[in-house]
């Protein structure tokens, strides 16, 4: 993919995000056969798993304090974005973490994604 392209996706994403709509952002912008792997370390395959993964993580976000998009860089076919979040989780207690995420991009969308922070 086209670098430009990427870049282009990720704007669409950002802004999804940003909306409070990230999980239509799976939907537009996540490969079927998206492997996604946390901070936890643990790699979960398919989109319809890490949709429901993503969603229930959302339903347990009691209060935001920061979501927000620090930065971008496209480089090939991979992408690095970082965000900054602070929040309370019902099971978790609070997280406050800036990380990035690196994403392999195939037929103009995300295939493989990590978390590092």
């Amino acid at each position: 993919m086209a670098t430009a392209t990427i870049e282009q996706a990720l704007l669409g994403l950002v802004d999804l995000v940003h909306q409070g709509k990230p999980m239509e952002a799976f939907d537009l912008y996540y490969h079927p056969d998206l492997e996604k792997t946390d901070l936890d370390g643990v790699t979960v395959t398919g989109l319809a798993e890490n949709y429901r993964i993503g969603a229930e993580l959302l339903s347990k976000i009691t209060t935001v304090r920061t979501f927000a998009h620090r930065g971008t860089l496209v480089v090939g076919d991979r992408s690095f974005v970082v965000w900054e979040l602070d929040f309370d989780h019902a099971d978790n207690g609070r997280v406050a973490v800036t990380e990035v995420a690196i994403q392999d991009w195939q037929a103009g969308r995300i295939i493989r994604e990590r978390f590092i922070a």
